[in-house]
């Protein structure tokens, strides 16, 4: 088999990490707060989701503002002027998770460990996402031998 043709499918099937950590995240997400829900109560499944919401607006807006940001590093010098609503744009985000995280749990304080165990529903999503690479990879490695 070509190298270059082994080489361009495999930068393709990681260039597609992001959107299957995205879609990953929501799912993973639904089966926490169904089984949370189920065995602490509709308060608790609400908390992880509540949680879990936040932590994907995080994600999606910080891998936005990452796209932006390269984009912009490899503009050609002449158009790099600058640009105060990129770096807006990330203070902003901080702001919303901690507003988020202030009201939610000021309001109902006894959601914090659930709405704590949502927030870190992506990063579950990224961990499943590498399994899913390395499983994916050996896979690909045996069938070229």
């Amino acid at each position: 088999m070509n190298p270059q043709t082994t080489e361009g499918a495999s930068d393709a099937f990681l260039s597609g990490a992001y959107d299957r950590i995205r879609r990953a995240t929501p799912a993973l997400s639904v089966a926490a707060a169904m089984v949370t829900t189920a065995r602490f109560g509709w308060h608790s499944g609400l908390g992880l989701i509540l949680g879990a919401s936040v932590a994907y607006i995080n994600f999606v807006w910080l891998h936005r503002g990452s796209e932006l940001m390269i984009d912009r590093m490899i503009a050609p010098a002449d158009s790099r002027a600058a640009k105060p609503g990129m770096a807006r744009a990330f203070i902003l985000r901080y702001l919303f998770v901690l507003a988020s995280v202030y009201v939610i749990l000021k309001s109902f304080p006894g959601i914090v460990l659930v709405f704590s165990i949502g927030l870190f529903m992506p990063i579950l999503a990224a961990m499943c996402e590498g399994v899913f690479e390395a499983i994916a990879g050996s896979r690909k490695h045996k069938s070229l031998e």
